[in-house]
């Protein structure tokens, strides 16, 4: 199958494919994002003549309020931007990260004590140097065009003044024992019987308004000094274990900027992940990649998740993927990954070879791609997250997909000055035994690995044609591939990819299919293959928009509370 040269890929990333033949921009913005307030705010700034980056953050800040149980500046996020002008695609990092004292593993302590993982899975100690607002304000420098302070005040309008109770949010937090659990945010969510509020139910917090109004005033540095960063380092002495972030950490954090990941997809699409820290790109690459090989294998096999016998094929090419990912991806910043040689089409290609396309295989073994790193450990962990989406275009042809969460839902738990702070901690390995290398073992200053993966796909004129990304943890990785494969190969609009029924292999040993969606049907054949079959609720937070000639259209998903306009 003829596939896309090097040479235009390489034009694609080094900024020179203004050469390339190509179609005029759409001739009008688009915003997907996790709620509806945030798409109207960003789509306002985008009126105002601001660019896509200007756009999510204030979508950003506004998302850290209404939906703050996914994301915020407590957190950390992954961002990709494409500038029309220089055409050129940049990847930022901005992940929490690892205090400068921090162990071997979150559960053990500063003594080598091992500590029961519930002590440490929410509080002080499962708390990440934050890193979202130090990766918009590098990227705001670079792609910004509306004044800084001015992105701040629509969160700050809404903090005051008041915003309705979101339906996804009350779900969370309607349970007996939410307000013993979430004391922080008894204040703001609940009522005085101790009970969330009712969806619809006007909501304000004031503490997050002054938060937005000293990063306004004063930028990334507004939260890291003075009253913001007293709150902080107060509020993370909390919980069971407190954390060993200090002031110094906070000043010192530096959002990194990486190469994205592309690989060729049926012929005519490159699509660009993030690379590591994130295994969710490469993942999505090498399940997309794997696929297109397998189904050439087996003749009369289309891509149909209606079809049990291609769902089969799907979904032995991700269990390949997450052993894969498990032995090499960490921080790049501290170990080696061979992240191109894992995307590699001559790679995917002998993985695929190894699907029995009768049978379910057990656990395959990663493979090997780089001999000094394949006696590592694999990391046996299954990160969980809450997490966001924005997918944002506007009418110059700039466009930026951004993931962004604070781990679990409501993070540590902990709010300071009214902002949600991350887990994000709980992402690292368990603390590697005597003589074992684990990528994603946990080390001063180091950043877990994640499934987050923001994407983007260019067309054959070297435009982009699909942008977006999800939320909902390690499944992550299927929700992006399943919805590519349905928007690029079956020409599905972003609602109709969106909303069908999702299968996942995110978690070792089981085939995941969605509850209460023609997914279920899949399960007695697939059974009969040998998949152990789950049928569970699969709660995405998808968000994709997507080229139709000279317009966007696009989705957020039908699962949350997001919109796309």
């Amino acid at each position: 199958m003829r596939r896309l040269t090097v040479a235009v890929l390489a034009l694609l990333l080094s900024g020179c494919a203004a050469k390339l033949d190509r179609r005029d921009v759409p001739d009008q913005a688009m915003a997907a994002t996790a709620h509806p307030l945030a798409t109207e705010v960003a789509l306002d700034m985008l009126d105002r003549g601001g660019t896509p980056i200007d756009a999510a953050i204030a979508a950003q800040m506004v998302l850290g309020l209404v939906e703050a149980q996914s994301s915020g500046i407590g957190g950390g996020s992954l961002l990709m931007v494409w500038d029309e002008k220089s055409r050129k695609l940049t990847t930022f990092d901005g992940l929490a990260a690892a205090p400068a004292k921090a162990t071997a593993g979150l559960r053990m302590d500063a003594s080598g004590r091992l500590l029961e993982s519930a002590e440490v899975q929410r509080g002080g100690r499962s708390v990440g140097v934050p890193g979202t607002l130090a990766m918009l304000e590098k990227a705001h420098a670079r792609f910004g065009k509306l004044p800084w302070a001015s992105l701040f005040e629509p969160a700050i309008r809404l903090a005051t003044r008041g915003f309705p109770m979101a339906k996804y949010m009350h779900g969370i937090l309607n349970t007996p024992t939410a307000a013993d659990e979430h004391p922080d945010l008894v204040p703001v969510f609940f009522g005085p019987d101790r009970k969330v509020l009712p969806v619809g139910t006007i909501v304000r917090n004031p503490d997050y308004a002054a938060a937005m109004r000293r990063i306004a005033d004063g930028g990334p540095v507004g939260a890291s000094s003075g009253e913001g960063a007293a709150k902080l380092l107060e509020t993370l002495q909390r919980g069971t274990h407190a954390s060993y972030i200090t002031l110094q950490d906070l000043r010192d954090y530096v959002a990194q900027e990486y190469e994205p990941l592309c690989a060729s997809f049926i012929t005519v699409y490159t699509v660009c992940v993030m690379g590591p820290p994130s295994y969710g790109g490469i993942a999505v690459l090498q399940v997309l990649q794997t696929v297109e090989a397998a189904a050439a294998h087996s003749p009369g096999r289309a891509f149909n998740f209606d079809d049990p016998e291609f769902v089969h094929l799907y979904a032995e090419a991700g269990k390949l993927a997450q052993a894969d990912r498990r032995q090499y991806v960490g921080d790049p910043q501290f170990v080696t990954v061979p992240s191109r040689q894992l995307v590699d089409a001559v790679y995917t290609r002998k993985r695929a070879v190894l699907i029995d396309a009768t049978r379910a295989a057990t656990e395959p073994a990663a493979g090997v791609v780089d001999r000094r790193t394949a006696a590592w450990t694999p990391d046996g962990s299954d990160p969980v997250t809450a997490t966001s989406q924005l997918a944002i275009a506007d009418r110059n042809g700039n466009a930026l997909s951004m993931t962004t969460t604070i781990n679990l839902n409501f993070g540590s738990r902990l709010m300071a000055g009214g902002v949600m702070l991350n887990n994000a901690l709980t992402n690292f390995a368990a603390v590697p035994r005597a003589g074992q290398v684990v990528a994603n073992a946990m080390a001063p200053g180091k950043r877990p690995v994640t499934s987050m993966a923001p994407t983007m796909v260019f067309g054959k004129h070297g435009e982009p044609v699909v942008v977006g990304g999800s939320a909902g943890g390690g499944q992550i990785v299927d929700y992006i591939a399943q919805s590519l494969i349905e928007m690029l190969v079956l020409g599905r609009s972003p609602a109709e990819a969106l909303a069908r029924g999702h299968v996942s292999t995110a978690i070792a040993g089981k085939l995941q299919l969605e509850k209460g969606t023609a997914a279920e049907a899949l399960a007695p054949a697939l059974t009969a293959k040998g998949h152990s079959v789950d049928i569970v609720p699969m709660t995405s937070g998808l968000a994709f928009i997507a080229r139709r000639g000279p317009r966007w259209i696009g989705a957020a998903d039908p699962r949350r509370d997001g919109a796309a306009q």
